[in-house]
């Protein structure tokens, strides 16, 4: 059993539960740097390139439905992170692009990612750490 501070001490931490302290962490520091988004807001702006997606290519990208994903982007555009405007190439799709704030958060966000990773390194070693990262991103990616 692998005792884990603020776990009960018969709890032995399953891969979700140590995933969600993680992500609890994660979310209190971008609380902190990057007040005027959530993390879900992030994944979304995130994934938009300079020169903008269509509602439904960054509904994909992000894997989402296009009325979910038109839900955050309206959120984003009203924060003033993202503008909307009609696609060249067909009149009924919107082309969304961040803006120079959504840039700028974006940017916060990614220091903020970098200084937990960092911190992570050296809490277990920057080997383990490196390790751990490739054996993650091989489950999670296939």
């Amino acid at each position: 059993m692998t005792d884990v501070k603020g776990l009960p001490p018969a709890v032995d931490p399953h891969l979700p539960m140590l995933m969600g302290l993680v992500f609890g962490q994660l979310r209190e520091q971008l609380a902190q740097d990057v007040p005027e988004l959530r993390p879900s807001q992030l994944r979304v702006l995130e994934w938009l390139p300079p020169e903008g997606l269509t509602i439904s290519e960054l509904a994909e990208r992000v894997d989402m439905t296009t009325q979910g994903c038109g839900q955050f982007v309206r959120q984003l555009e009203g924060l003033g992170m993202v503008e909307v405007s009609v696609a060249d190439h067909d009149a009924r799709a919107r082309v969304v692009r961040a803006t120079d704030r959504g840039r700028e958060s974006l940017a916060r966000s990614v220091a903020v990612l970098d200084r937990c990773d960092a911190t992570w390194a050296e809490k277990v070693g920057p080997e383990r750490y490196r390790v751990f990262r490739e054996v993650l991103a091989e489950v999670a990616l296939g």
